[in-house]
């Protein structure tokens, strides 16, 4: 055994983490060849390589046995990381081996296994991939299209966020394809759909597709977090399985898949540990009640290099920065103050935001808006921040350079975190080619390993699967226990059955009930529902109720709302604020709601925003037209429309898709600032890209120019 060698892996850690090197390079070298031919030490083997790479450049006494480290890497899979110079004959021919075909874009090569997952999608193999953060998933899928072997590919993200990230990555392939993001989008004879599951839902018709890869395909399982998208991704699955079409599933490492998927589901599984970074786990002392954050802030005082530090809710990142800036943590910075300065114009002066960045700590959850968002996580990785305080929602997908990785909460949802959401935290530590050990630095013990199995209803249909998912299923595809519980839907008479599943993702039986409440009282409250284009305010009151007591049940406070008239009246201030979101701040600051400082009053604002109107309402409020429609018709009513307010709403009242600037990195206030004087009707997202990117800019400030300049970089 390896470890029965003079030098020990543990000591071979000790001796490369403190660089004393010098005089035991042969030796550390040599253990490092006797692991690699063992099979279950050869990840061992891997790490100490990584921790090599990671000290390379401050060892100089190192530089003679380049050769014999480069054909150790090559032995081990780890391709990208050699030097080519260095290597024999035989071994440049495998480095060689491990390009992909025809990528003139950048100089890749392959690990081990990303190469063996290529080449079998490349042979129009269906892949399922389970691996490590770090394992670079996504060049998998850059390589594929740039082999321009596939007319048409659809990629589903969890996140808009995702899709910006996804979208500027791959720019690089817009002379081979029309890369489309928006449902309004016309598609081309070559299209790249990039795309969450409720926008490949919303396109009319998807294009004949040769390939489409799901990222993060563990939230097929809705046990593992929010259900209604888990359903609509499950219906997207099912749409792009109809197709035919090869697919490339990829997400952190899982245990396995449920076994029930069906015969024609025909998919090679893969799940490997191989990973590109090394991530080192330090526990620390669990501080004292009360005590958390002096710990906090007394951990990242000390810490060198970019850190994500984790937090359990927006609350909980607000407390951590507020600290960090009173605990003097954080170094003064003008690069970011003109920044700070037009957040404060456009928000408000005393928003934490403001107060945090020039101090070189950003702020991300899911209450920050987009474009604001998408400028931290880029000023974080090139180096304008130190620290970044987030919550789960950069954690989930969004690559950063850290460093380090400091879980201050063990908790997400009010539950204590599991090993696999857990390792999908620990593994935003460290960055190929960048840092070759992250850290981690933990408060309690980390959780048991045991990583889930992972379930698809589409397909298991057990009794855990939401009606609103069975009933998208065609009847020869359902189960017979599931078939019966369709069968009350197949035969009632209040909502056709076609607008059940029309509403993709509502409760089929919600709607039911919806459908007869209003039948019974129809000659009570018909006429405020019999309206066109725009509402007063008892036609939208009426709608909201609906709403709030069917299709959304309000149960305390809910994104801002906790009533029926609650909602109604958020929307209407918001239609008269006509999506000024300062005079929103400054009307919630002035109410008679209980909102005790800026910060409550910014995030309470953004929170309503990006759930209700930008989301929530529209699909819901169309949701409710297509159930009553029928029984407005038969009680002698005329048909409601609610499409032109419903569409007005999502764009907040702004010129339509205004608001989609935000995930292309354009704040809606800078949107509107340029379009000013501008023909202000667009038929779709192009028209108004191609007039933004046609404007003069004189009169943007100096943050308002980088952000326009980096919107047009990657149109």
């Amino acid at each position: 055994m390896a470890g029965s060698n003079s030098l020990t892996v543990s000591a071979a850690r000790a001796l490369i983490a403190q660089g004393e090197l010098a005089g035991s390079q042969f030796d550390v070298l040599k253990l490092i060849s006797q692991l690699m031919g063992e099979n279950e030490q050869q990840s061992t083997a891997r790490e100490l390589l990584l921790r090599i790479l990671e000290v390379r450049q401050t060892q100089p006494s190192f530089t003679p046995y380049a050769p014999v480290l480069d054909s150790l890497l090559r032995t081990a899979g780890l391709f990208p990381y050699v030097t080519p110079s260095n290597l024999s004959i035989s071994d440049l021919i495998a480095y060689e081996a491990h390009r992909p075909l025809d990528y003139e874009y950048d100089d890749i090569v392959f690990h081990e296994i990303q190469a063996k997952i290529y080449r079998r999608l490349m042979s129009r193999e269906n892949v399922i991939l389970s691996a490590p953060t770090s394992f670079g998933k996504s060049l998998v899928l850059d390589a594929l299209i740039a082999s321009n072997s596939f007319e048409n590919i659809a990629v589903v993200l969890p996140t808009i966020a995702l899709i910006d990230e996804t979208r500027k990555r791959l720019s690089k392939f817009r002379d081979l394809y029309r890369i489309v993001t928006h449902p309004s989008q016309n598609l081309a004879e070559r299209n790249l759909l990039i795309m969450t599951q409720e926008r490949i839902l919303d396109l009319p018709a998807l294009p004949n597709l040769d390939l489409f890869m799901i990222d993060e395909f563990y939230k097929l399982d809705i046990s593992r977090g929010d259900e209604d998208r888990g359903v609509l991704l499950n219906h997207a699955l099912q749409r792009l399985m109809r197709t035919g079409a090869n697919f490339y599933l990829a997400g952190p490492n899982i245990h396995s898949l449920a076994a029930t998927l069906p015969p024609d589901f025909t998919a090679s599984f893969i799940s490997t540990s191989f990973a590109t970074v090394v991530s080192d786990v330090k526990i620390l002392p669990t501080p004292k009640r009360g005590g958390e954050l002096e710990a906090l802030s007394s951990l990242c005082a000390g810490l060198s290099g970019p850190t994500l530090i984790y937090c359990r809710s927006p609350l909980r990142a607000r407390q951590v920065a507020r600290h960090f800036l009173s605990a003097g943590i954080g170094e003064l910075s003008t690069e970011l103050q003109p920044t700070a300065d037009w957040i404060a114009d456009q928000y408000h002066p005393e928003w934490l935001l403001c107060q945090a960045l020039p101090r070189r700590i950003g702020i991300h959850h899911g209450k920050i808006p987009r474009a604001l968002a998408q400028y931290q996580v880029s000023a974080f990785n090139e180096g304008k921040l130190d620290f970044l305080i987030c919550t789960s929602t950069l954690i989930e997908g969004v690559n950063t350079s850290a460093k380090n990785v400091v879980i201050f909460d063990h908790t997400l949802n009010r539950k204590n975190l599991d090993f696999f959401t857990f390792s999908n935290i620990k593994g935003r530590s460290g960055r190929m080619m960048r840092h070759f050990v992250g850290n981690v630095y933990l408060f309690k013990r980390p959780p048991e390993e045991e990583l889930p199995t992972v379930d698809v209803p589409l397909y298991s249909q057990t009794e855990a699967a939401p009606d609103s998912l069975l009933i998208q299923v065609d009847e020869s595809d359902l189960q017979p226990t599931a078939s019966e519980r369709m069968e009350k839907f197949r035969q009632q008479n209040y909502v056709d059955l076609d607008v059940l599943r029309q509403n993709a993702g509502i409760d089929p039986q919600s709607q039911i009930d919806l459908a007869k409440e209003v039948r019974r009282t129809v000659h009570l409250i018909g006429e405020k529902l019999a309206w066109n284009r725009w509402p007063k305010y008892e036609n939208l009151l009426a709608c909201c109720q609906l709403i709030t007591q069917f299709l959304h049940p309000v149960r305390g406070r809910i994104h801002g709302v906790s009533s029926s008239s609650q909602l109604a009246y958020r929307m209407t201030v918001l239609n008269g604020a006509g999506g000024d979101i300062k005079e929103l701040i400054d009307q919630e600051l002035a109410s008679n709601y209980e909102t005790p400082t800026p910060d409550d009053a910014v995030e309470n604002v953004l929170d309503f925003i990006r759930y209700w109107p930008e989301f929530t309402f529209p699909r819901l409020i169309m949701t409710v037209q297509s159930i009553i429609n029928p029984i407005l018709v038969d009680a002698g009513f005329q048909e409601c429309d609610y499409s032109a307010y419903a569409a007005s709403a999502k764009s907040l009242f702004m010129p339509r898709f205004v608001t989609d600037m935000e995930e292309y990195g354009l704040p809606v206030q800078l949107a509107m600032k340029l379009l000013k004087n501008r023909q202000a009707n667009f038929e779709s997202i192009d028209d108004l890209l191609r007039s933004l990117s046609r404007i003069q800019t004189v009169g943007l400030d100096s943050f308002e120019s980088s952000l326009y300049s980096g919107f047009i970089q990657f149109l």
